[in-house]
């Protein structure tokens, strides 16, 4: 498999003050393999939002998920507003 050397995916909220833990910070890739990034939230915000980086800088929106699942291709992501809480 052909390891994939720059991946940055991140998150926006619409709220300012809100501390975001993400976990794991920071991850390496391998073509076809499933990973999963989690978010959690002091206070829940009121848009969540989960974009893109690539290598050339660019940066794409994925998706805008308040609350449930959504999935696009291969990638699902999932809001919980009761636990504060956002993966990808």
């Amino acid at each position: 498999m052909r390891l994939v050397t720059v991946v940055t995916v991140f998150l926006t909220l619409g709220v300012r003050g809100v501390d975001v833990e993400q976990s794991p910070p920071a991850l390496s890739v391998r073509e076809g393999a499933s990973y999963t990034l989690q978010c959690n939230f002091s206070t829940f915000p009121q848009s969540v939002n989960w974009h893109f980086q690539n290598p050339e800088g660019r940066i794409i929106h994925l998706f805008y998920i308040p609350s449930g699942t959504k999935q696009d291709g291969r990638l699902n992501a999932t809001t919980v507003p009761k636990e504060g809480s956002s993966s990808l």
